[in-house]
């Protein structure tokens, strides 16, 4: 069943039974209103005549009350000892029905054989003391021909309010499932010709069905960012890969030629293609990097002293340069939750750029607040222009005034320093200035939340 058809179905079973409450409560009611008043007028019209036959005799009191009896009409008396019946030819008897035993006024209203009998009584105090009363009973005639009317009248506003909520009821849905049906286009549409498209939503209000479209057309421009980035990463790791092989394949042909009697063609040959091997070989690894950190490969967080870790970085450069790198930290032991092996990745990236496009001795700063850690990691090399800065976490980004393939410089670097950061729940930027140098600064949380794996 479609869920246009649904909804019209539920809205128009919720009306009738709506409705049916509501012909019920005023069918009810009608009756009980309209048995106080009839109880009300008979009392009225009998109660004046019983006050005048109290003090007559028995035979003249009936005589009194047959005279004021309708055909519809019986009066049924009782006093302590006997019970007397006084009609006009009513069509209808008492006989089955108690004699009522109490002090007090009422109206009641009796069902006899398909009929409804309204029935009054007055209490009576005899010359002897004894309590007895007078039990009038009508029929109600004019009830049962206004109840058919109501029921006439209810039974035709129930069915015509119906088949407006059915009517309403389609329009209802029509109007909740056009977003929905125009989603199912769009998509088929994207399945056949596997494009990006959007959703059109025509509606002025801010209602659940303009944030569906909203959140579907957001989906559709995040997957559609995604995979143009996908394929520009494709581009440019192929791009880059076909750049070395070409100058691998050049220096190979050259050494072919000329190498075996020349010394200086083969050992700049040899030199060339191993660095670019090396290279290739670097690159090759960051990519593995980079997509395991993307799609949330292992972490294993765990106590990281974050001093120990600096300096443990720290003496690893000192042993592959002479540049001096300079910890600033207030405190001895500095631990954060984290993953140690990538948190050593990120220093060693951060502390390589920084030494490859500067020639100052490169600072570390490292700070601790009560929630997070901060290192700052400053350059006074050749910095990075303002309108760059932002691009430099983008794969295979260079900037092409300082970073020459002579630098060894992937592209690769700080987007996966970025992954990493954000592996865990923390934050990177960057600020440079062009020929003043570069700081980068690092906030992870001392405690790592629950990570979604």
């Amino acid at each position: 069943m479609k869920l246009r058809t649904k909804i019209t179905l539920l809205t128009s079973l919720l009306l009738i039974g709506i409705l049916l409450c509501v012909d019920i409560a005023v069918y009810s009611l009608f009756i009980k209103s309209a048995t106080q008043n009839a109880g009300e007028m008979l009392l009225s019209k009998w109660e004046p005549v019983i006050e005048q036959g109290e003090s007559m005799s028995t035979e003249a009191q009936d005589v009194l009350l047959y005279k004021s009896l309708t055909e519809d009409t019986l009066i049924r008396i009782s006093i302590p000892g006997s019970v007397r019946t006084i009609t006009n030819g009513a069509d209808f008897d008492l006989n089955e029905v108690p004699v009522t035993d109490n002090r007090t006024k009422g109206t009641k209203l009796l069902q006899k054989d398909d009929e409804r009998i309204l029935m009054v009584y007055i209490p009576v105090e005899t010359a002897s003391g004894d309590m007895g009363g007078f039990e009038i009973a009508e029929k109600m005639d004019d009830l049962e021909t206004n109840l058919n009317i109501l029921v006439t009248i209810l039974t035709s506003t129930t069915f015509g309010a119906v088949l407006l909520c059915m009517l309403g009821g389609s329009m209802l849905s029509r109007t909740v499932v056009r977003p929905i049906t125009s989603s199912i286009r769009t998509m088929r549409e994207i399945e056949r010709s596997l494009a990006f498209m959007k959703i059109s939503y025509k509606g002025k209000n801010r209602d659940e069905l303009y944030e569906m479209t909203e959140t579907f057309n957001r989906m559709m421009e995040r997957l559609e960012e995604s995979f143009w980035n996908q394929q520009q990463f494709v581009s440019d790791a192929s791009h880059e890969l076909n750049t070395t092989l070409m100058i691998i394949e050049g220096y190979s042909n050259m050494l072919r030629r000329w190498g075996a009697h020349d010394k200086k063609v083969q050992e700049e040959a040899v030199k060339s293609i191993y660095e670019e091997t090396k290279r290739m070989r670097i690159m090759t690894q960051q990519l593995l990097n980079l997509a395991s950190s993307q799609q949330g490969g292992q972490f294993t967080p765990e106590s990281v002293n974050l001093i120990q870790t600096c300096k443990l970085v720290i003496a690893h450069f000192s042993q592959l340069s002479t540049r001096k790198i300079i910890l600033h930290s207030k405190e001895k032991d500095n631990v954060i939750q984290a993953d140690h092996s990538k948190i050593k990745q990120l220093l060693i990236i951060l502390l390589d750029n920084a030494l490859k496009y500067s020639t100052a001795p490169v600072e570390l700063h490292l700070t601790k607040q009560e929630e997070y850690v901060q290192f700052i990691i400053k350059d006074y090399g050749i910095g990075i222009p303002q309108g760059e800065v932002k691009q430099v976490f983008e794969r295979f980004y260079r900037i092409d005034s300082s970073r020459h393939r002579k630098t060894g410089g992937t592209g690769l670097g700080l987007p996966i320093a970025k992954s990493i950061v954000e592996e865990h729940h923390g934050e990177i930027r960057i600020e440079s200035h062009e020929g003043a140098g570069t700081e980068v600064i690092v906030k992870l949380p001392t405690a790592l939340s629950i990570r979604n794996t």
